[in-house]
């Protein structure tokens, strides 16, 4: 009786072991990449369509390092600007667990119209990717759609310079904490408010929608002369 109990113990010993070692482990952890330091971007004067929202992709290094800058919604000459805006940004890697990780990160550039302009202003068209992109693990979020802020210029006849807001986004794309990266007021919470207004497709990885971030940059240009 003995021996047979002590047998039944070592099977099902056997089996609670094989049974954990069947178990799937968790799929390490991704962190997107993020900005470090941000710096002001160039106003559109000399673009004739100088107002719109351009989005890009930034192409994060394992280091940290910039590596490129793709335009996937562009405006004539806005978009030029855009890229040439964000060369001096400064990045954090993403991380796959433990392991820094190549990805990118999308950057959303609101030029915003010198007076108010109606919000219902369409989206760029999307600038095709390239097979490295369109093949890769990590897919970032992409914008659905967007509205302006909205305009208290009264008593900042003069103000004007770049918003930087970091976007946390959850699995389902949905806007979560936001962070001012770089303030300008009072531009700063009137750029705040209109986040939960913007609609965003969620990032993926492997197939799989994963949280990621997103930053926006609300450039606002001095307002026109009023008369008293």
């Amino acid at each position: 009786m003995k021996r047979l109990l002590v047998v039944l113990w070592v099977i099902g010993t056997v089996h609670a072991l094989i049974a954990q070692s069947d178990e799937p482990k968790a799929a390490p952890e991704f962190h997107a990449a993020e900005a470090v330091s941000v710096t002001e971007l160039p106003l559109p004067t000399l673009c004739v369509t100088g107002w719109g929202f351009v989005v890009l992709n930034a192409l994060i290094s394992d280091t940290g390092e910039l590596q490129k800058v793709e335009v996937r919604r562009n405006i004539d000459c806005l978009g030029s600007l855009a890229v040439q805006g964000v060369q001096p940004w400064k990045f954090a890697a993403a991380t796959l667990g433990d392991k820094p990780v190549a990805s990118r990160l999308p950057i959303v550039v609101t030029f915003r119209p010198p007076t108010p302009a109606s919000d219902l202003v369409p989206l760029p068209t999307l600038t095709p990717q390239s097979d490295v992109a369109i093949q890769a693990a990590f897919q970032p979020a992409e914008l659905l759609h967007a509205i302006f802020p909205a305009y208290r210029f009264r008593g900042y006849s003069n103000a004007a310079g770049t918003v930087v807001l970091e976007v946390e986004l959850n699995a389902k794309g949905e806007a979560g904490d936001v962070k001012a990266l770089r303030e300008v007021a009072p531009f700063t919470d009137e750029a705040k408010a209109v986040v939960g207004d913007w609609r965003f497709m969620p990032a993926t990885l492997n197939g799989h929608p994963v949280p990621s971030k997103i930053l926006l940059a609300f450039v606002t240009p001095v307002p026109p002369a009023t008369n008293p």
